[in-house]
């Protein structure tokens, strides 16, 4: 559970703007899978795991570090991890040929897709204020 201070971590003018675009990087990401499961487009497999997706790699950069404290970093990596976890279950399934029961897993992604899009946009706002 993130901690809600009283003031943001770090006040830094960028803040909510490099919060927005990181929920943009996960957002595109799942809309890169699910085109993959739709059979309209590649997926590049090493954005299966963690570090190798775009908001991964801001994730793992000294970025995020000026805009929350360490137990954020914590709690969203640990959401972040989660969900590529639940991933390679659905491009499992997708390669199985089994392509319902990965688009129903991927139905069942959304949670965890909105638990972290939640946890940033609880940052977002408190860096705002």
């Amino acid at each position: 559970m993130i901690n809600i201070p009283n003031k943001p971590y770090n006040n830094h003018p960028m803040k909510a703007k490099k919060y927005s675009k990181a929920i943009i990087y996960e957002l595109q990401w799942k809309v890169q899978l699910k085109k993959f499961l739709d059979g309209q487009g590649h997926f590049d497999i090493a954005e299966l795991y963690p570090e190798n997706c775009k908001f991964g790699k801001w994730l793992c950069s000294d970025e995020i570090t000026k805009y929350a404290s360490p137990s954020e970093i914590r709690e969203i990596e640990k959401v972040h991890t989660k969900l590529h976890q639940e991933a390679k279950r659905v491009y499992a399934l997708k390669n199985l040929g089994e392509d319902l029961d990965a688009k129903q897993k991927l139905k069942k992604m959304e949670a965890t897709i909105m638990r972290l899009v939640s946890l940033l946009t609880t940052l977002k706002v408190i860096s705002e204020n």
